[in-house]
């Protein structure tokens, strides 16, 4: 659970760098002003080795259990012979470049664009290691880098504007254009998902009884909620801040990134995971997923199949009705709270439903 944390706080500190070093580079009568400076990027920076060391010093303290030199030598070894110790050292000389660029280039904007190509080097590091391009070569890793940078743009501009804001001002405009980004960003988000998906998994529902496809299956299911919450802070806010350029969508929006925080989370666990493109090996190897064993009524087998039943189907529509709830809590009470609250119900209710209809191939 240690690198949920870590990896999702990973994803965090990309998200900030490219959403704060985006917002710079816009007109000011376009974007909504943050606490967002070259310092807080910088520092932003500072956490991705660290962050990233985790994988990197447990893989070292393995190695040091089979021979005698010492852990420093365990850890050089490993970021000279191994290829995600070399990706590490790849991501500190990056950080390094990237803190160097904020701190002595003076112009504004080409120190930002500097930092995005930067930022783009790094991200690019993390997919090349990553299980799609272990999997599925130069694809898999093109589809991963792809993912994440429209994930960390669509989350980073969120969370800037929802967690940073100075003021109240340009809501209008800035909402008018980063309506249509985000729509663009979960396009291309969903496509390049069900490729990495299409290409790591064997088989969907035979994945649930593993650690990582259980995992993928919360990810998804939160994804339903997190796209609700994008119609809302997209379409619907839009037209609310039409109307009344005084009102502030940024509770609505810290609530969308509670979800994309918990999807970090989920994603950044996943990344320590064995992907179920083999589940009858990888079952050999491990146990099934405790939460499979707990809340699916079907016995551990190589396959399974979809077959929704009267007590799924009760909890698709529960699901369905706090999901509606959600629009209810906007319309009637503008309760983000509330909203976030019926969210995590239908999170709960769907992810029953679907455990539910898992039954025997």
């Amino acid at each position: 659970m240690m690198y949920a944390l870590t990896n999702g706080l990973l994803y965090v500190c990309y998200s900030i760098i490219l959403g704060g070093s985006y917002l710079a580079l816009l007109p000011k009568d376009s974007i909504v002003k943050t606490t967002i400076t070259r310092k807080t990027l910088i520092v932003t920076a500072a956490f991705i080795p660290v962050l990233a060391a985790f994988p990197i010093i447990e893989l070292a303290i393995a190695i040091n259990e089979y021979q005698s030199g010492g852990l420093l030598e365990s850890f050089n070894y490993v970021i000279h012979h191994i290829e995600t110790g070399q990706a590490w050292a790849a991501l500190v000389f990056l950080t390094l470049l990237f803190a160097a660029a904020m701190f002595l280039i003076k112009n504004t904007g080409t120190a930002y664009f500097t930092g995005l190509f930067i930022l783009l080097g790094i991200i690019l590091t993390q997919s090349v290691v990553g299980h799609s391009a272990i999997m599925a070569s130069y694809q898999g890793a093109l589809s991963h880098t792809l993912h994440l940078l429209a994930v960390c743009l669509w989350a980073g501009i969120l969370l800037a504007v929802s967690w940073f804001s100075k003021n109240e001002q340009n809501w209008q405009a800035f909402v008018e254009w980063f309506t249509f980004m985000a729509v663009a960003s979960i396009v291309f988000i969903t496509f390049t998902g069900l490729i990495m998906t299409f290409t790591l998994t064997e088989s969907i529902v035979s994945s649930w009884m593993l650690s990582y496809g259980q995992a993928l299956l919360l990810k998804h299911i939160l994804f339903i909620a997190l796209l609700l919450f994008a119609f809302i802070n997209g379409f619907l806010i839009r037209k609310k801040v039409q109307e009344k350029p005084s009102f502030s969508p940024r509770i609505w929006w810290r609530a969308e990134s509670v979800i994309i925080l918990l999807i970090f989370c989920i994603t950044g666990f996943m990344t320590e995971q064995e992907p179920p493109h083999n589940i009858e090996q990888t079952l050999n190897r491990e146990n099934a997923s405790v939460l499979f064993q707990t809340f699916a009524s079907v016995d551990i087998q190589p396959a399974l199949v979809f077959a929704p039943n009267l007590l799924s189907l009760f909890f698709f529509i529960l699901a369905g009705f706090f999901l509606f709830s959600i629009f209810v809590m906007f319309k009637k009470r503008d309760s983000a709270i509330g909203a976030l609250a019926m969210a995590v119900i239908a999170v709960f209710s769907l992810y029953i439903g679907l455990m539910s209809s898992v039954t025997s191939g």
